[in-house]
C-alpha cells in the first residue's frame, strides 16, 4: 500500500485544486480525501501520457503544470489537436465508460499531473455529489455555473424585470374553481360571479384532468350573443382541449405559448390533475413587458414605423430574458416566434399596397430564420414558392411572378424599415431568382445537387434550411418531401455533392491552440474569435449534412442532431454534449451582441448591434473579455465541435 502523503502535502494539493472547477465547490472532507489519494507525476515534453493502445483506462490525470495536447485518430498528422491546461482532467470520458481512450494525449511541454487511480476516482464519486455531477455531465455542470453567473451579472442592469424562470406553481394565485362537464351553464356563471373570476376549469370526473375551460370570452361568444339555454350543460359551450402546462414549467414557457396561440389562460397541472390557472395578467405582473402584449402590438401595426417599434420591444424583452438566465434555445425560439409575427404583419401590410395574385404561394424563411435560430442582430433571408400553373402556360407563370415580385418588394422594404436589413447577397423574395414555382424550385435544387461549384455549396447551406413562414405551408412541405426522397436515392450525383458539402464544412476549424487555449485565425482582429463562423457554423453545417443523409425533415440544428444521431445509434450523452455546446455558443453570441449594444447605449431598437466602430461584429468576442469559467466552457464547446467534425471525416473517409 502506498504511503499516505503528509498533511502538509495534502494541504498544498487541496490549495492547488481549489483554483479549478469542480474542486472549488467540493466539500472540504471529500477534497482532502481526494487529494490524499493523488500522486504527482512528471512527463517529459513529447512523451505519450495516455493512448488508445493502452487498453481500458485505469487512471485519471489532472494537469498541475504545463500543457497536454490531445489528437484524434481522424487527424493522424496532428493537424487539428487541442490543448489541456492547468486544472483539466483527462481522459474522463473513457474512465466513465470503462473503455480505452479514443484520443492520444502527449506532453506539449514538460508536464506535471496529479494521478488518480480508478479506486480513488470511484471513492470520490461516492463521497462527493459535486464531483459526481461534474464527472457525469461535465459540460452541463459548466453551463449551470455560467447561467448563475449571467443572472448575477445582468441583474444589476435588468432591475425592472422579475424572473421569467419562475415556475408556474409559484405564480398560481388561488385554488382552481372547477366544474363538471354536466354542470349547467347557469351554475357556472354563478360560480364566476360569486368568486369574481374570469374562468372556470371543466374537469373530467374520471381523470381529474382538464376537459375544457369556460372563460368570459365564451360567455360573450357562445352564451350571450347566441342566447344559449342556460340550463344546458357547460360542455356544450366550453372551450375544449385547453392548453395545459405542468406546474414545473416556467413563466417564460407560458408567456411564449400565450404569445404564439393568442389566448389568455393556461391551465396548470400537477401530475395530470388541475392545480390552477395562470392568466396573461398574472404573467404581465411577473414581467413588466408582456410577451402577449408584444404579440398584440404586432397585430395592430399599421406601417413600417410601428413594426420597428414592435421589433424594438422584442429586442428589449430578449435582453431582459437573457439577463434572467433563460436558455439560448428558448431565447432564440422566442426571437424567431416574434420575428415570424412581424414578417406576417409586414406581408399583410404589403398586400394592401400590392395585392398578390390569386394563386397558392408560401413565404419561406432561410438561413437562421429557417432554422429558428435568430439572434439579436439579423438580416433578411427569404424567398417565395408559388403553385404551378395547371395549364403550364409560360406567360401566365411570368404574370404570376411579376405580381408576386411587386408584393415581395413591398414586404422586403417594410421589413427593412422594421429593423431587418436587406440581404447584402440579395437572397430575398423580391429577387426574381428566388420567386419560383414549385417545379422551378425542384429544377434549381437538381442543378445544385448535380454540381459542386462553390456557389452551389453556399446556396445549399442557405436554402436547404428553408421553412414555411406564411401562406400555403403545403408548398414548402411538398418541396421538403421531394428533396428528402431525392437525397434518399441509393445512387446519384447528390452523393458526391454531400461529400463536397462535408469537405467544405471541414474547411472551418474551431480555433483551438496547442500551447494556448485559442489561436488567432483573423490577423486583422488578433485575440478574438468569430463565434458565428468558427463556433456555431461547425455544428450547423454538420447537423445539416447528417439531416440530409438520414432523411431528417427538421431544420433546427438541435432537432437535426437528435433525430439524425438517433438513427446513427449514437449515445444520448454524446448527442447532448453536442447540443449543449452549440447552445452555449449561441448564448455567448447573444450576450456578446447585447454587451456591445449596451456599451453603445442603443440596444433597444438597433437594427444592427454596433459599437460605433466601422468593423464592429456582434459575433466577434474578445477572448480576454471572457471570465475564466466562460473561457473554459467555450474551449470545451469548441472541442465538441471538433469531435462532431471528426464524425464527418470518418463517415465520408476524408
Amino acid at each position: 500500500m502506498a504511503a499516505q502523503p503528509s498533511p502538509t502535502i495534502i494541504a498544498a494539493t487541496v490549495a492547488e485544486l481549489r483554483r479549478h472547477v469542480p474542486f472549488d465547490q467540493m466539500e472540504a472532507v471529500s477534497l482532502s480525501s481526494l487529494a490524499a489519494g493523488m500522486v504527482l507525476c512528471y512527463f517529459a515534453e513529447g512523451s505519450v501520457i495516455v493512448a488508445p493502445d493502452d487498453g481500458v483506462v485505469d487512471r485519471v490525470l489532472i494537469v498541475q503544470r504545463g500543457h497536454v495536447v490531445a489528437t484524434s485518430p481522424s487527424s493522424p498528422t496532428n493537424e487539428h489537436p487541442w490543448t489541456l491546461v492547468e486544472g483539466e482532467m483527462f481522459p474522463l470520458d473513457a474512465m466513465m465508460a470503462s473503455s480505452p481512450t479514443v484520443m492520444t494525449f502527449r506532453a506539449a511541454t514538460d508536464v506535471f499531473c496529479y494521478q488518480l487511480s480508478h479506486s480513488s476516482f470511484e471513492e470520490a464519486m461516492d463521497a462527493s455529489r459535486v464531483f459526481r455531477n461534474f464527472a457525469t455531465a461535465q459540460l452541463a455542470h459548466f453551463l449551470d455555473l455560467s447561467r448563475h453567473e449571467v443572472q448575477s451579472t445582468f441583474s444589476r442592469r435588468v432591475v425592472h424585470a422579475q424572473s421569467m424562470a419562475t415556475p408556474l406553481r409559484s405564480i398560481i394565485r388561488r385554488q382552481p374553481i372547477i366544474a363538471a362537464p354536466s354542470a349547467s351553464i347557469r351554475s357556472v356563471l354563478n360560480l364566476m360571479q360569486t368568486n369574481k373570476i374570469g374562468s372556470v376549469v371543466i374537469v373530467d370526473p374520471d381523470s381529474d384532468g382538464a376537459a375544457g375551460i369556460f372563460t368570459e370570452r365564451d360567455v360573450l361568444d357562445r352564451v350571450a350573443l347566441p342566447e344559449a339555454d342556460q340550463s344546458a350543460p357547460i360542455s356544450t359551450v366550453m372551450t375544449t382541449q385547453p392548453y395545459c402546462l405542468p406546474s414545473s414549467a416556467t413563466a417564460f414557457e407560458a408567456a411564449q405559448l400565450i404569445a404564439q396561440r393568442r389566448f389568455r389562460h393556461v391551465v396548470v397541472t400537477d401530475e395530470g390533475e388541475v392545480a390552477g390557472v395562470v392568466t396573461e395578467r398574472d404573467l404581465f405582473q411577473v414581467q413588466r413587458l408582456s410577451l402577449g402584449e408584444i404579440a398584440k402590438s404586432i397585430d395592430r401595426c399599421a406601417d413600417g414605423d410601428a413594426l420597428a417599434a414592435a421589433a424594438a420591444d422584442v429586442r428589449h424583452m430578449s435582453v431582459a430574458l437573457l439577463g434572467q438566465g433563460v436558455a439560448a434555445e428558448q431565447l432564440t425560439q422566442f426571437v424567431t416566434t416574434m420575428n415570424d409575427a412581424i414578417v406576417g404583419r409586414a406581408l399583410a401590410l404589403a398586400a394592401q399596397l400590392a395585392v398578390p395574385p390569386d394563386v397558392a404561394w408560401c413565404w419561406i424563411g432561410l438561413g437562421s430564420e429557417g432554422r429558428m435560430e435568430q439572434t439579436l442582430a439579423t438580416d433578411q433571408d427569404n424567398a417565395i414558392i408559388f403553385a404551378d400553373d395547371p395549364a403550364r402556360d409560360g406567360p401566365a407563370t411570368e404574370a404570376t411572378r411579376a405580381a408576386l415580385l411587386q408584393f415581395a418588394a413591398r414586404a422586403n422594404a417594410l421589413l427593412d424599415q422594421a429593423g431587418f436589413p436587406l440581404c447584402r447577397g440579395d437572397i430575398m423574395a423580391q429577387n426574381p431568382k428566388w420567386c419560383l414555382s414549385a417545379t422551378e424550385w425542384r429544377a434549381v435544387f437538381v442543378h445544385w445537387l448535380s454540381g459542386a461549384s462553390p456557389q452551389a455549396l453556399l446556396n445549399a447551406a442557405i436554402f436547404f434550411d428553408f421553412r414555411a413562414l406564411h401562406g400555403d405551408a403545403g408548398l414548402a412541405a411538398a418541396l421538403r418531401e421531394w428533396l428528402t426522397e431525392v437525397l434518399a436515392a441509393p445512387v446519384g450525383a447528390h452523393k458526391s455533392f454531400l461529400r463536397n458539402m462535408a469537405v467544405n464544412a471541414l474547411h472551418v476549424r474551431p480555433p483551438l491552440g496547442i500551447l494556448r487555449d485559442f489561436v488567432d485565425v483573423d490577423e486583422t482582429h488578433p485575440g478574438t474569435i468569430d463565434l458565428k463562423k468558427f463556433g456555431a457554423r461547425p455544428f450547423i453545417d454538420a447537423a445539416r449534412i447528417l439531416a440530409l443523409i438520414h432523411g431528417v425533415r427538421a431544420t433546427n440544428t438541435a432537432d437535426r442532431l437528435h433525430s439524425a444521431m438517433r438513427q446513427m445509434r449514437v449515445a444520448n450523452e454524446e448527442v447532448n454534449a453536442y447540443v449543449d455546446a452549440f447552445h452555449f455558443i449561441q448564448l455567448l453570441r447573444l450576450r456578446n451582441a447585447e454587451a456591445m449594444a449596451h456599451q453603445a447605449g442603443q440596444h433597444a431598437g438597433a437594427a444592427h448591434v454596433t459599437t460605433g466602430k466601422a468593423d464592429a461584429n456582434p459575433n466577434r468576442v474578445v477572448i480576454e473579455s471572457l471570465n475564466e469559467l466562460d473561457r473554459r466552457i467555450l474551449k470545451e464547446a469548441l472541442r465538441q465541435a471538433r469531435k462532431l467534425q471528426s464524425r464527418l471525416e470518418l463517415d465520408f473517409q476524408l
